[in-house]
């Protein structure tokens, strides 16, 4: 099995970001990683009105069985309450540069 990334990019309400990422640190700093979940990243625009979220599993079976879980299921729930927009996709490494982790 190969890992996935899942790239989301986030349009947050306005005057909601410092909200949306209050909400995602509880969350994160409330959960227990799930099996399959190598790590994930949030970044912040500059301008305060969107994210992008970048996550890694071990395999697209891994992304699938966490996105069906009932806690991050509530999560997004929430998160949705300060996001304007999101999409996301699911991707494969084709080639890494340099000294990325």
């Amino acid at each position: 099995m190969n890992p996935v990334t899942q790239i989301n990019f986030i349009s947050i309400k306005p005057d909601k970001i410092d909200e949306f990422f209050e909400a995602d640190r509880s969350f994160i700093a409330s959960a227990t990683l799930p099996k399959g979940l190598i790590g994930s990243r949030l970044y912040r625009s500059p301008d305060g009105k969107s994210a992008v979220r970048v996550t890694q599993y071990e395999s697209a079976e891994a992304h699938k069985e966490y996105h069906q879980s009932e806690a991050l299921q509530q999560q997004i729930a929430l998160l949705r309450t300060f996001v304007e927009s999101s999409t996301a996709g699911i991707y494969e490494e084709a080639r890494t540069t340099g000294n990325f982790k």
